[in-house]
């Protein structure tokens, strides 16, 4: 939830500002080879191609801590497809790391000339680095993050706390899944004292110190996925997942324990992950008890976003990403993206109890409430509630999702008995539902009374009071009010169980 305190409320247009186009990160890791294209805002960017290749270079290294040959074949080739991919791009501004396979094989040198020799400007990052810019990442997609996040790489474990959106302790542990494979030969009995060891050094995770980790890393995100089927969850938007203690303990102590042929059974595992999966639960399990967390959220904000991040102005990192994000839909969605504006404006007093959390969303949504204008009138509302449900937004709860797809599906569908989605609506108690609805009745009202004009309800107000739902609105509107826009402010006056009026001046 976004942190009031650091970050600047929403202005028109303001969220977007700086909006830089397309950039890539690629990701050269210990178990995985990443390229990842970015667009959008600079705030708040939509990866629109995602490439992996398990490629292992951490895995089976030589006795004298080379990089497996045949890791590092796959791994070029790889590269050599990625290099493609980005000139077909128009060759954005690219930035190439790679992390703790690499920085300590022996061999790491001779691999890096290589890459280079691809086109790529690769560079090593440290450890220390490599835990701040996790950090970062987290911070960047959970604005005013504060707990220990954990970066599980496949080589190393980032450990970073952060308070308030701000860095402040971190520590980079030899302890990744391909690590502990190769010290304990495949046992995974024998890797629990070594996890063990490597963090009672650490200490700065104080008892009570921590009641969230936010968890970083593809086997990490792997085990909440997994979770989340186990669970029959209705999204399966994985940011922002959240898992209590006591359920991340239980399904890590299920991984811990199968054989690689019940892992196999379980589906959307890559095969190239299912050996590691089991140490990265073990790691899990032992950091949550270590730290004494209550719960983790899940975060798909990582290095290749901190490294976003970390290029930003700092204005650029003030603003919401949330908003950011809103902005960036509605532009491309919207007949006229200034009518969320407008609309935030008209219902400023409908909600006059509402907490800075709860006004951030009802902003949001409103900038938000005609996304599905150009779909089949049958399909708009549909499409707004599946958009909002699914859409790269950040800053964002499950919750928060849920209630912004409600609110826009009735916008277009107004109050039916039956709404859609009811295993996903569950997410939300009846209170935060009915807010929802009630919001998404009074977009209602807006796009019957000035459709995609924004100037035309300019200074309009809904208040409600004194058991009437007031329409007040300067004396030139008063011709707006048809029949339409009267139905539809009777609709969202008997949502508040109370009578509709109209005042103008």
């Amino acid at each position: 939830m976004l942190d009031e305190t650091n970050h600047s409320a929403w202005e028109p247009g303001r969220a977007a500002a700086g909006e830089g186009g397309r950039q890539a990160v690629v990701d050269i890791g210990s178990n995985s080879i990443r390229l990842v294209i970015y667009d959008g805002p600079r705030r708040a960017p939509a990866p629109i191609c995602n490439e992996k290749a398990l490629c292992g270079l951490g895995r089976d290294m030589s006795a004298d801590g080379r990089l497996n040959p045949a890791a590092v074949d796959y791994a070029l080739s790889t590269l050599v497809r990625f290099r493609r991919l980005i000139v077909a791009h128009g060759e954005p501004p690219t930035v190439t790391f790679a992390t703790a396979a690499v920085r300590e094989a022996a061999d790491g040198p001779e691999f890096v000339a290589r890459v280079q020799a691809l086109g790529f400007d690769v560079r090593v990052i440290g450890g220390v680095e490599e835990a701040t810019l996790a950090a970062l990442g987290v911070v960047s997609y959970e604005p005013g993050a504060t707990g220990l996040v954990g970066d599980m790489g496949g080589g190393s474990l980032e450990l970073i706390a952060v308070a308030n959106g701000f860095v402040e302790d971190n520590i980079s542990l030899s302890i990744g899944p391909l690590r502990l494979m190769q010290q304990t030969g495949g046992k995974i009995a024998d890797a629990e004292p070594l996890i063990l060891r490597a963090l009672e050094a650490v200490d700065w995770i104080a008892p009570d110190r921590f009641d969230t980790l936010y968890a970083v890393g593809g086997a990490w995100r792997a085990i909440a996925r997994i979770h989340m089927r186990l669970k029959s969850y209705p999204l399966s938007v994985l940011h922002h997942y959240e898992l209590t203690k006591e359920e991340a303990i239980e399904v890590c102590d299920i991984l811990a324990k199968q054989s690689r042929r019940s892992l196999e059974e379980i589906p959307g595992i890559p095969r190239r992950r299912i050996d590691t999966l089991p140490y990265a639960a073990v790691v899990m399990r032992a950091v949550l008890q270590k730290a004494k967390a209550k719960k983790i959220v899940v975060s798909a904000g990582g290095v290749r976003e901190g490294v976003l991040f970390n290029n930003l102005t700092a204005d650029e990192r003030l603003a919401d990403p949330l908003f950011a994000g809103a902005e960036f839909f509605a532009e491309r969605l919207a007949p006229e993206p200034r009518i969320g504006g407008a609309v935030a404006a008209l219902t400023d007093t409908l909600f006059a109890d509402e907490t800075p959390s709860q006004k951030r969303l009802r902003v949001a949504t409103c900038i938000l409430c005609d996304i599905g204008a150009f779909f089949h009138p049958d399909l708009r509302a549909a499409q707004a509630f599946d958009t909002a449900l699914r859409a790269p937004f950040y800053g964002v709860t499950h919750k928060e999702r849920v209630s912004i797809a409600l609110s826009l599906f009735c916008r277009h569908d107004g109050r039916r008995p039956s709404l859609p989605d009811e295993h996903t609506l569950g997410l939300l108690s009846l209170e935060e539902q009915q807010r929802a609805i009630r919001l998404g009745l009074a977009l209602r009202f807006a796009g019957a009374l000035a459709p995609k004009a924004p100037e035309a309800i300019a200074g309009c107000r809904l208040v409600y009071a004194d058991a009437k739902v007031t329409f007040r609105a300067p004396e030139a509107v008063r011709s707006l009010m048809g029949e339409l826009p009267r139905k539809r402010l009777d609709a969202l006056a008997s949502s508040y169980e109370a009578a509709a009026a109209e005042e103008y001046y």
